[in-house]
This record gives structure tokens, sequence and C-alpha cells, in this order.
């Protein structure tokens, strides 16, 4: 389809009367403009289709891609491919009026060719909590559910809160978050996730790298001796396994006490409406005698 012909299908698409044009700036800082709320919005990221259905703006998401598998209702939504690799084709197919992205799991060059499609792009890439909550918001604003999007960053951030105190009611807990093992790769620092470890009050053995995912080394994770080792579910089967991958860790503190804990990756790992969940979980792994 020629670019001018999808701009034409586009602008064309009935919008909402009663909604006026708007512009937000989004988290490159540009100033996106739209005649009025999104009504065919085209989400590239997981996180960014949580959120919306999340707000009440789930019938408006025309598409989404292959790993936006929450909630169920994504699920049935058209999809345009992955993260890393979305089909131009599908997307321009869908005649969405916004296209929604995260520069964190999105490259820049399908931000530019998405730019060229003369769909109005907004990006949104939360690295914290109150960063989520602006997301949410953002979103709300971009969709017409400023209301709904408010009252659940208000609460997001309220129940953030009062978990992040509970959690500093306990000792402190050395900690590394890993999300690969071949190679072996751990949560450091300028990540949402660091925040939420640090919320749930781990002392993050790699927050001091130079990188947001370092590798790290199987003789540090040793001289380190966290208390207890978080791992994505999805890398690591069954905590016993861990034994015949690392033999050398058998002296660690969290292996002699058995705090080993596999976590469901995509509600950790996404930086949506879901992260307080996330951090209620963090919670719990870091604080077993918590009353």
């Amino acid at each position: 389809m020629r670019i001018r012909s999808l701009f034409l299908l586009v602008s064309s698409f009935p919008l909402l009367a009663a909604a006026g044009p708007l512009e937000l700036r989004d988290d490159l800082q540009r100033t996106v403009s739209l005649p009025a709320p999104g009504r065919r919005v085209v989400s590239l990221a997981p996180s960014i289709t949580e959120s919306l259905f999340a707000i009440g703006a789930g019938e408006r998401v025309a598409g989404v891609t292959d790993y936006c598998s929450y909630p169920d209702a994504a699920r049935r939504k058209p999809r345009v491919g992955g993260m890393l690799s979305p089909s131009l084709e599908a997307i321009a197919a869908l005649k969405p009026d916004l296209v929604v992205l995260s520069m964190e799991g999105n490259q820049r060059e399908d931000f530019g060719a998405l730019n060229r499609l003369g769909v109005p792009v907004f990006v949104t890439n939360p690295r914290n909590l109150n960063g989520i909550a602006k997301s949410l918001r953002d979103l709300g604003a971009l969709t017409g559910h400023r209301e709904q999007a408010e009252t659940l960053a208000t609460e997001l951030v309220r129940r953030a809160d009062s978990l992040t105190a509970v959690a500093a009611s306990f000792p402190r807990v050395r900690t590394l978050l890993v999300v690969s093992l071949q190679p072996l790769v751990v949560v450091g620092r300028g990540t949402f996730l660091q925040e939420l470890l640090d919320r749930a009050g781990a002392d993050n053995l790699a927050a001091g790298a130079a990188t947001t995912y370092p590798a790290f080394s199987r003789e540090a994770v040793v001289a380190g001796n966290p208390e207890t080792l978080l791992f994505m579910a999805d890398i690591l089967p069954r905590g016993s396994d861990l034994a015949s991958l690392f033999p050398e860790w058998s002296g660690l503190a969290c292996v002699r006490s058995g705090r080993i804990h596999r976590l469901d990756p995509d509600l950790l790992s996404r930086p949506g409406p879901r992260a307080a969940e996330a951090l209620r979980l963090l919670v719990i792994a870091l604080h077993p005698a918590r009353p």
C-alpha cells in the first residue's frame, strides 16, 4: 500500500465528534498531535497492551504484537509480528490512527519507518514506577480514558508505596535477579526492575554495574554470596537444576537455605499496570518471615 493512500485511509477514519484535538509530549520529548483520541491503536509492546486494557481502552486496540498475552482479550486481537520485527504491511492494513511503542523493546529503524507511514507514533518508555504512572496517564489522554487512567495510576503508586513501607520493616537482603543463564545476565541499575528490587528491600549485588543488564561471572556470584537468588521462571525450569548447572554455588547462603525463587517473567518484566503485584511477589520472596 502506498504511503499516501495509507495516510488518506487513516485520516478519513471516523473519530469521536465530541472529542477535540490534543497534543502530548512523549518520552522522546516529541510533541505528538492527534485530531481526536485514538480509536484504532496498534500497540507494539506487551506492557503497552496491558496498560491500554487496564484503563478501559481495550476496544480501541486494533493490533498487538505476537508477545501480547495479557489480558486474555489481548490474545484475540490481530497480530502484527514481534517487538523487534513488526510487519509494517500488517500494521498498515489495520488502518491505525495511532501507534504506540517502547524504545526499550522496539528498534529505531521501525520507529523511523512508522513515522514515514504518516500515522502518529507515540513513544512511552517508563524506567520506574512514576514513569509507569505517567505512561498510564498518557495512554488515557491518547485514547479518551483520562479518568480511568488517573484512578489506576494513583492506585498503583499508593499500593507500591504501601508495599515499600512493609519491606522497610525487615532487614535488607543480598540479592541477584537473573534474567539469563547462558550467558549469565542479571538486573543492574537504571531499570524499573532495579527500583522494584530496591523497594522490596533487596541489596542488589549488581547495582553498581555499568550497564542495565550486565553479564555476571559465576565467581562474582560466589564472592557476593547472595542470601536470595531470583530467577525468571522461563530460564530455570526447577530450582533443583541449579546445583547441576553451577556446582560451585552449593555453598552459597541462598542455596543452603533453599531461598531460590522462580518468578513469572511476564508479570515481573513488563513495566505496566501489574508492577505493584510484581513488587508484592518480590517482597514475599525476599522476606519469607514476614508476619
